[in-house]
């Protein structure tokens, strides 16, 4: 194959060993497995959250009986409504008729004896919301009867409940967050870490495997190592974009087809704004990956040498998971410093906090970065990837001249 690659590699050399990557990644077994467990893992997960949080929303089932069972069913509906619980509020003749009705699962919770009683199947917890929709009711109709015990008529008792209650002012503001909105956020920086993590894994080890075989001395004598670096890098961001693509369209059949509403606040543009910044994030930390697998000699080296590269990823992806609670000065700052910008600004942008400006300036200072450090990985790459011996440090690599024109220029011209 690399006698396929030389032969070719004077047209369009980068071109090419992005195709020869491309071509090698997707063939992986690895790959495929990776592919297949990844998108039954997503699916199976949307099922069980959406199983799990199945019924949660239904409405509470109430059951009024007694001849005045009709005129009561309005109040307890707005009763509902005000404590945030919908209710499904229905009327029996007589109170055996409901007690029947909760016996038979047909519903919830029975008003009995004019208003005086309720009845449960069984004692509902305080923190459930059958706990809450009992707890407000018995409120509601203590008020109520003893509005009337205290001498009112049915119309006075019907004014005063309709007194509005008094407006809360909030002195101390937070930062409203849509509930919708954080959990696309917390989708977003989940799938970007899990993403540039594996396939900046990706990189690392084959710039390793290809420097522990010897391959890259018979392809840098004919392909300049800038070349050979990016196209790395472009070929296997290609199967990664591909990967990503197939997890978005897996998370949308899978939530339709099971009704979730998981996917309700996600928007046309936090696609758009995710892939920019998975592309911004791959080049940036891929770049710094593939250099420091050329400083290794052999695989089990190549681990440690990218220790430093992901703990600003580490750092950015746990500070990103405090925005469920509103955007903070911390993520705000991350979002600025082009290692941490790929987590925390389409973070902050995903819940609403950051102006389509403010993300420009992030991803301008991000493209800025990206060409220092491909222009910075370039050298290392260059002086190092033909070491052979002990693992060479950053510093180093850095200080060390360029072994590539000593070393394999003059084989092509004898």
């Amino acid at each position: 194959m690399a006698d396929g690659l030389i032969s070719a590699a004077r047209g369009r050399p980068t071109m090419l060993v992005a195709e020869r990557e491309l071509r090698e990644a997707t063939r992986q077994r690895s790959y495929r497995i990776s592919l297949v467990l990844s998108i039954a893992a997503l699916a199976v997960v949307i099922v069980i959250a959406n199983l799990a949080g199945g019924g949660s929303d239904d409405p509470e089932r109430v059951i009024v009986a007694g001849p005045t069972a009709a005129e009561r069913v309005e109040p307890i509906e707005q009763l509902g409504t005000a404590i945030g619980i919908e209710l499904d509020v229905t009327t029996a003749p007589d109170d055996a008729a409901a007690e029947t009705a909760v016996i038979d699962e047909d519903a919830d919770v029975a008003v009995l004896a004019d208003g005086t009683a309720l009845a449960t199947r069984e004692e509902p917890d305080d923190t459930s919301r059958l706990g809450t929709v009992v707890n407000a009711l018995r409120a509601d109709l203590a008020l109520q009867n003893g509005l009337r015990n205290a001498g009112l008529d049915p119309q006075q008792v019907a004014d005063v409940r309709a007194t509005q209650p008094p407006p809360l002012d909030v002195l101390r503001p937070g930062d409203e967050v849509d509930s919708s909105r954080t959990g696309v956020a917390t989708i977003t920086n989940i799938l970007l870490f899990l993403m540039l993590q594996t396939y900046g894994a990706w990189v690392l080890t084959a710039v390793t495997r290809e420097k522990a075989s010897r391959v890259v001395e018979v392809l840098l004598a004919v392909i300049r190592p800038i070349h050979l670096l990016a196209g790395k890098i472009i070929g296997i961001g290609l199967a990664a974009l591909g990967h990503a693509v197939l997890l978005i369209l897996t998370a949308y059949i899978t939530t339709r087809a099971v009704g979730a509403e998981i996917t309700d606040g996600l928007r046309i543009s936090d696609l758009a704004v995710g892939a920019v910044w998975f592309i911004l994030g791959y080049a940036l930390y891929c770049s710094a990956f593939a250099a420091a697998g050329s400083l290794c000699a052999r695989v089990e080296d190549a681990q440690g040498a990218s220790f430093p590269i992901m703990l600003p990823l580490l750092f950015a992806y746990i500070v990103s998971f405090s925005a469920a609670s509103g955007p903070n000065t911390l993520l705000w700052v991350l979002a600025f410093i082009p290692p941490t910008a790929v987590l925390a600004m389409p973070t902050l942008y995903a819940i609403g906090a950051a102006p389509v400006w403010a993300m420009l300036l992030s991803m301008a200072m991000t493209a800025v970065a990206i060409l220092a450090v491909v222009v910075l990985a370039a050298k290392i790459y260059e002086r190092s990837v033909l070491h052979t011996g002990r693992k060479l440090s950053w510093r180093e690599a850095i200080r060390r001249p360029a072994e590539i024109e000593t070393q394999v220029r003059p084989a092509t011209t004898s």
